[in-house]
């Protein structure tokens, strides 16, 4: 069908900015910090409007830092939380330094 393929092309011309703009914080789920030093995926994060091109893990450093990275992008890790939360970022707090760093 046509339009399913002008659909999928758009995809594969996604942005980190479109990515992170399409998530709705309320659909996340999984990833964030357990287990510790161990990368952790999100899940419901929009990732079939960049086709599957990025998506979004986390992590609670061997320091106690909390991180999280696009898969996808070439850059590193981005420090969230500095391991001054008890229970870690909230997913919203995620986006945010997200967008801050990629948008």
């Amino acid at each position: 069908m046509p339009g399913k393929k002008d659909k999928k092309e758009k995809r594969n011309d996604a942005t980190v900015q479109d990515y992170l703009d399409n998530i709705v914080v309320d659909d996340l789920s999984g990833g964030r910090w357990a287990p510790p030093r161990s990368w952790n995926r999100v899940h419901g994060n929009g990732k079939s409007v960049s086709g599957g091109q990025f998506h979004i893990e986390t992590m609670k450093d061997s320091t106690g830092r909390y991180v999280a990275k696009i898969v996808g992008t070439n850059d590193g890790s981005v420090v969230i939380d500095e391991g001054n939360s008890a229970d870690g970022p909230s997913f919203a707090q995620i986006i945010s330094v997200l967008k801050a760093k990629y948008c």
